[in-house]
């Protein structure tokens, strides 16, 4: 099997040598990622600026542009002879829940090999990078890198992310110190939550306004939304065989795992749209 990686931390990150560190032993891997931290990028591309690569000892290719670029450039250049099995990007820092995979670039450089055809995972440690420092934060994306590594060993979802065109398969696992605080798995439906505070609003040294984008959300209790956070405001009918949405689940200490289909347009919006006289 051949897996190509990339991220949206940088080739340096420690999710993403803890990563590639699990999926070796099972796999062929080859890494691409960006020369530094590139998140918020979602699936952009560079188009005005020629890009570099350098490999490093490791054998990792960084480049200086986005997760997007990153993996465009893999397999349309670099490995461009090479026929992957899939690509897996991450492990992110921090949680890529509901609607923040619209900004992420580990999100995006998994929808970016998505639309050639390649089925795609992207993986995030919920409070990965938040909590502890050094070492200990080591062994929490190893804990995460274990999780991946059993989900693809024990279980056919990479065969069913084969027959899923335009999917890629959202993964969150809860930030924790070994694996049997873990749970288990669940399947869940993307979540949305309110963002507490979406602009920072700063004065810089020297006078000048400055401003700071978030997409921190507001602090929320599952026992007091469970309930609530399931009705048809959040989870449509048609998916109401899903017990709960990506947030509830790494909460409650499940591994999240969301297949999010993208460049469908439904066709009850064409027959709304339709009916109209335009």
């Amino acid at each position: 099997m051949k897996i190509l990686m990339s991220n949206d931390d940088g080739v340096h990150a420690p999710g993403l040598l803890a990563l590639y560190h699990a999926l070796s032993t099972i796999a062929e891997v080859m890494v691409v990622a960006p020369s530094n931290e590139q998140s918020g990028c979602a699936s952009s591309l560079t188009i005005s600026t020629p890009l570099y690569t350098h490999e490093l000892e490791s054998g990792f290719i960084a480049v200086n542009g986005s997760p997007a670029d990153c993996v465009y450039l893999a397999l349309h250049e670099i490995y461009r002879h090479t026929d992957f099995d899939c690509v897996i990007t991450g492990i992110n820092s921090g949680a890529n829940l509901g609607q923040d995979v619209l900004f992420s670039g580990t999100f995006g450089a998994a929808l970016t090999a998505q639309l050639f055809g390649l089925p795609a995972i992207a993986t995030s440690l919920v409070g990965g990078g938040v909590k502890g420092t050094g070492q200990e934060q080591v062994s929490h994306y190893k804990v995460a890198a274990n999780e991946i590594l059993k989900l693809l060993t024990e279980t056919p979802i990479l065969d069913a992310c084969k027959n899923l065109p335009y999917h890629v398969l959202n993964v969150n696992i809860p930030d924790v110190d070994s694996a049997d605080a873990i749970k288990g798995r669940k399947i869940t439906a993307l979540s949305h939550s309110e963002i507490a505070r979406p602009v920072h609003h700063v004065v810089d040294p020297r006078g000048r306004d400055a401003y700071w984008l978030s997409l921190r959300k507001r602090q929320r209790t599952l026992s007091s939304e469970l309930s609530s956070e399931l009705s048809a405001e959040n989870v449509d009918a048609r998916t109401s065989s899903i017990e709960m949405t990506d947030d509830q689940a790494v909460a409650a200490g499940y591994i999240s795992l969301s297949p999010v289909r993208l460049h469908h347009t439904p066709t009850e919006t064409l027959d709304t749209l339709s009916a109209l006289v335009l």
